[in-house]
């Protein structure tokens, strides 16, 4: 017997390699994503749902407050006004309700008290006093036409450089408040000449008028002087307001405890001794601004309606600002 004694070629001989060449092919790695969650994990799942109810919670509330704050924005609109409400109205103090106040125009050129030197008022001085209140009636003078020598109206329009009572009626014009007066006694409602020759001496060059009678029953008397500069109406001003009655009141004292706002200048306040339910029948206040001299005068057998005084006393002051 025989034996194959041929050598056989082993692992590391350089011999060809028998059989088929297999090729590795790479296996592709999935891409990094969110971490899902793994259902075998435990409460992975619940997790996942109460992130979802809070979402919808949150969505859910937001649209429930836009619908409550467009309803309530809704309801607020429509609601009547707080005084319009029977038990919630304001109970009228005594103030007036006045139309829109507003500056009569200036002539060509000329400037507003506040932005002259000498703080003068150009404007017309009719136009510068207050207008009827709603529910008001207009009333004449309370003093009869002055026999006293003493400027007309129209000697008194046309030395101040106003125009006269007829321009009133041009149709290019506003309408004015007041109406042109002498600067005479009458006008300041004075019971004697003592005070009135200050009129003559620091030289009056025009004066104005306005009145009313309230549903209150109320009297407001209105008076504008205008001088030739502020010094000769501080001069006027300081003796007018030494004068301690008028015509329509009896004695009266200085206010030393009111408190009046005014818009500029400087303002003194008398009150009548006789009184009607604790209120003055008779309120006097002199304002100075610049160039013009305001007399407010109110009268009420019934007592004057301290309100009602303020806002005309503030509301003229305002005007000669």
């Amino acid at each position: 017997m025989s034996s194959d004694t041929t050598p056989r070629p082993g692992p590391d001989a350089g011999s060809e390699q028998i059989g088929p060449v297999v090729e590795e092919t790479p296996v592709p790695v999935p891409a990094q994503g969110p971490a899902q969650p793994d259902p075998a994990q435990p409460g992975a799942w619940a997790e996942r749902s109460r992130a979802d109810r809070r979402r919808r919670w949150q969505v859910g509330g937001a649209l429930l407050l836009a619908v409550v704050t467009g309803t309530a924005a809704t309801v607020l609109v429509a609601l009547p006004e707080r005084t319009d409400v029977p038990g919630l109205a304001t109970p009228n103090d005594g103030r007036y309700a006045f139309p829109e106040l507003t500056l009569p125009p200036l002539p060509v050129g000329a400037s507003a008290p506040a932005g002259s030197e000498l703080k003068t008022h150009a404007a017309d001085l009719r136009a510068l006093l207050l207008p009827l209140p709603a529910g008001a009636v207009a009333t004449t003078p309370s003093a009869a036409p002055s026999t006293s020598p003493a400027p007309s109206a129209s000697a008194s329009a046309s030395a101040s450089g106003a125009p006269s009572s007829s321009a009133s009626a041009e149709p290019s014009l506003p309408p004015v408040a007041g109406r042109w007066i002498p600067c005479d006694r009458d006008a300041m409602l004075a019971t004697d000449d003592a005070y009135a020759l200050r009129l003559t001496t620091d030289a009056c060059r025009g004066a104005a008028a306005q009145g009313w009678t309230a549903a209150d029953g109320t009297r407001t008397e209105l008076r504008l002087f205008r001088f030739g500069s502020g010094d000769e109406a501080a001069d006027y001003f300081a003796g007018a307001r030494m004068m301690n009655r008028t015509k329509d009141v009896g004695t009266t004292r200085l206010d030393d405890d009111g408190v009046y706002p005014i818009a500029a200048g400087q303002a003194d306040v008398r009150l009548s001794e006789e009184r009607s339910g604790g209120a003055p029948t008779g309120s006097l206040c002199w304002l100075q601004s610049g160039d013009v001299v305001a007399l407010v005068q109110m009268t009420n057998p019934h007592g004057v309606p301290a309100q009602a005084f303020r806002q005309v006393v503030a509301l003229q002051s305002s005007l000669l600002a």
